[in-house]
């Protein structure tokens, strides 16, 4: 599992490099600069979709190489080194730092609706619980709550992203950052549920290496400041939480 599980991560990275230079041409070329309207049948679109057909294919079945091992509690399989914790704690911090400053800003230009609302107001709760689920985690702590408040953000950030693209025809203008955040949703998802005795490692390698793919390609997108550095710190995030599980299922074998 250990060798299968930082070749993921591995890849997830690299192919998410190669994924946001071919989103960043894509998004460069293929779309009309007035009317916003995709180009039909360009190459480049058809790249990234079959390149990322290739990647999703590749980590789905490199999560099936290793046997099937479990770890009982939520310390024994993300309890690593004090670093690793505060490294988590920062990137948590940064979520809520990220949240604060776009609510801050769209309050002054009166860009609140009720869907950004409910987006940001989950952030600036989920951000404090990524930190506590770092360190209660590493202490031993139950975590349940704390680990399951970012998947409902999550869905609420899902929830919003769609309602704001509804009346969008060009599906192609943000269908890798729906990806994006699904799969960061799923294995934020997967990491809570060591809180609940609900283990599924090679799922959760799955969608973390996914997820971090995703991300890379939604770099290319022309989102706001705050969308990146969000979805970064969560691909760090469980990037983190991928390659401890990887290090102490390995240990346990």
């Amino acid at each position: 599992m250990r060798i299968s599980g930082i070749i993921m991560a591995l890849i997830g990275v690299l192919a998410g490099v190669v994924g946001f230079l071919l989103r960043h041409q894509e998004v460069a070329t293929v779309f009309d600069p007035v009317s916003g309207l995709a180009e039909r049948g360009a190459t480049i679109t058809i790249t990234l979709a079959l390149f990322s057909l290739a990647v999703v294919a590749l980590l789905f079945g490199l999560s099936f190489i290793d046997s099937k091992r479990t770890l009982s509690s939520f310390q024994e399989a993300f309890g690593g080194g004090i670093f690793g914790t505060l490294l988590l704690a920062c990137l948590g911090l940064c979520v809520f730092a990220l949240a604060g400053l776009e609510f801050m800003l769209l309050s002054e230009r009166d860009g609140l609706d009720p869907f950004a609302l409910a987006r940001l107001g989950a952030a600036l709760l989920a951000g404090p619980a990524l930190m506590l689920t770092a360190i209660l985690g590493w202490r031993g702590g139950n975590v349940a709550i704390p680990a399951a408040l970012p998947v409902f953000w999550l869905c609420i950030w899902l929830i919003a992203n769609h309602m704001d693209q509804a009346s969008n025809p060009v599906l192609l203008s943000y269908v890798y950052q729906l990806f994006a955040i699904a799969s960061l949703l799923l294995a934020l998802y997967y990491v809570a549920g060591y809180a609940f005795r609900q283990e599924k490692p090679r799922r959760l390698l799955f969608f973390s290496s996914t997820a971090l793919f995703f991300t890379g390609v939604t770099m290319g997108d022309p989102t706001s400041f705050y969308h990146r550095g969000t979805l970064l710190a969560l691909a760090a995030t469980v990037l983190i939480y991928q390659l401890t599980l990887t290090k102490n299922l390995a240990r346990s074998a």
